[in-house]
């Protein structure tokens, strides 16, 4: 029987060190890939992923086993990407214009127009929504990408934003609006 986080954790508070691989499994490629979207760096995502993983060695005791252990995480792990934007003396952003984002890397198609052109779309169609993200307020920003690439409730964007789940709904309204506009306005201008 698999156990879920909670127990995972209540576990690892008792003194049982090695279950925290199994959190480390579970949630390392969903830390990484919110550090590398936050921080628009491959290398710093990586040394921040570590950060947050070994900080649950000292953060095991502040957990509370009626919360969601992934809100407590990425708590932390936005924390942690703050610290290293502050410490590189960048403001608080997520920069996604960054090639490290492109996980596909180079299309890699055989020479056929019409397989080439579609690659052409789809890469101008990503190109689009990391633009109009990018325009985002830092705030909104954040709370679309946690909403839309890590499938976050609301209740625990707010619990990691540290804000109202009113003003989650608001933010996210805001940003999809936002979105709308700025995508259609993005697509008639790369016609």
């Amino acid at each position: 029987m698999t156990q879920n986080d909670e127990q995972i954790m209540l576990e690892f508070q008792s003194g049982r060190e090695e279950v925290v691989k199994v959190l480390y499994q579970r949630y390392k490629m969903r830390v990484f890939n919110f550090t590398l979207r936050y921080l628009g760096n491959r290398a710093d995502a990586e040394d921040v992923t570590a950060d947050v993983f070994l900080s649950l060695f000292a953060k095991k005791y502040t957990y509370n086993p009626k919360a969601k252990f992934s809100t407590w995480l990425f708590t932390i792990t936005r924390n942690r990407c703050i610290d290293q934007l502050r410490k590189c003396g960048k403001f608080v952003s997520t920069n996604l214009k960054n090639k490290d984002l492109d996980s596909s890397g180079e299309w890699d198609f055989p020479d056929l127009e019409k397989v080439a052109h579609e690659a052409l779309v789809i890469k101008e169609e990503r190109e689009y929504v990391k633009e109009a993200i990018e325009r985002l307020a830092p705030e909104s920003r954040e709370a679309i990408v946690l909403r839309q690439y890590h499938s976050l409730s609301y209740q625990e964007i707010s619990e990691i934003l540290g804000c109202s789940l009113e003003k989650v709904k608001v933010l996210i309204f805001r940003a999809r609006e936002q979105l709308r506009v700025d995508l259609k306005s993005l697509i008639k201008e790369g016609e």
